[in-house]
C-alpha cells in the first residue's frame, strides 16, 4: 500500500463529504425562505437532489474514518506514514485523529442507522435526539475533519487540496438558484 494513494483517497472523501454537505445545507436551509417558490415548481428534483447530497456526505465521511483494514481512511494513513513520521509529530497528529474520531463517532451512528441501515424501531429525529448533536455541531465538524486532511496532506492553505473553503459550495449553490429564478 502506498500512503500517496490513501492519501489521495482521503482527500477526495473529505472533498465529497464536506461539498455535498454544503450543497444540502444550503438546499434545506439557506435557499427555502428566498427560493421556495422555485424549489417547489421543481420539487421532484431538489427531494432528488436533497436526498443524495445527504447521503453523499454521510457515506464520504464515514469513509475516512473506516476501520476496515482494506480501506483507505485516516486511520490506514496514519498507520502507513508511523514509521516515517517524527514521533512527536506522529503523536500529535493520532491525538488530534483521536479527538476527531469522538465528535464524528455520533455522526458515523447516525450513517448506520438512517443511510446504509434503516433503524427498525427509531426515526431519524429520534436518532439525532439520541447522539445529541445539532446541524452546527455537524458543520463544525465536517469543517474540522476537511482541516485535519489538509493538515496531513501538508497543503499551504485552505483549498490547496481540492476541498472547497467554508461556504463556497452554499455560495455557489444559491448563486446557481438566483440565475435559475432570473432565467425563468
Amino acid at each position: 500500500m502506498k500512503p500517496s494513494k490513501v492519501l489521495q483517497d482521503i482527500v477526495t472523501s473529505a472533498t465529497g463529504a464536506k461539498c455535498h454537505y454544503d450543497v444540502w445545507w444550503a438546499l434545506v436551509s439557506e435557499a427555502k425562505p428566498k427560493y421556495i417558490k422555485l424549489i417547489n415548481n421543481h420539487s421532484d428534483f431538489f427531494r432528488a437532489s436533497q436526498d443524495a447530497h445527504y447521503t453523499a456526505f454521510f457515506i464520504y465521511l464515514a469513509h475516512l474514518f473506516d476501520k476496515r483494514s482494506d480501506s483507505s481512511s485516516m486511520s490506514k494513513y496514519l498507520e502507513l506514514i508511523k514509521d516515517k513520521t517524527d514521533s512527536e509529530r506522529f503523536q500529535e497528529l493520532e491525538t488530534s485523529y483521536c479527538a476527531l474520531f469522538d465528535r464524528v463517532n455520533p455522526l458515523l451512528k447516525v450513517r448506520h442507522k438512517c443511510i446504509a441501515h434503516v433503524d427498525v424501531k427509531l426515526s431519524e429525529n429520534d436518532i439525532f435526539e439520541e447522539v445529541n448533536l445539532t446541524w452546527n455541531e455537524v458543520r463544525r465538524i465536517i469543517s474540522d475533519v476537511a482541516n485535519f486532511v489538509e493538515l496531513l496532506s501538508g497543503a499551504p492553505h485552505q483549498g490547496a487540496t481540492g476541498i472547497p473553503r467554508d461556504g463556497r459550495l452554499s455560495e455557489a449553490t444559491m448563486h446557481l438558484l438566483e440565475t435559475l429564478v432570473k432565467n425563468g
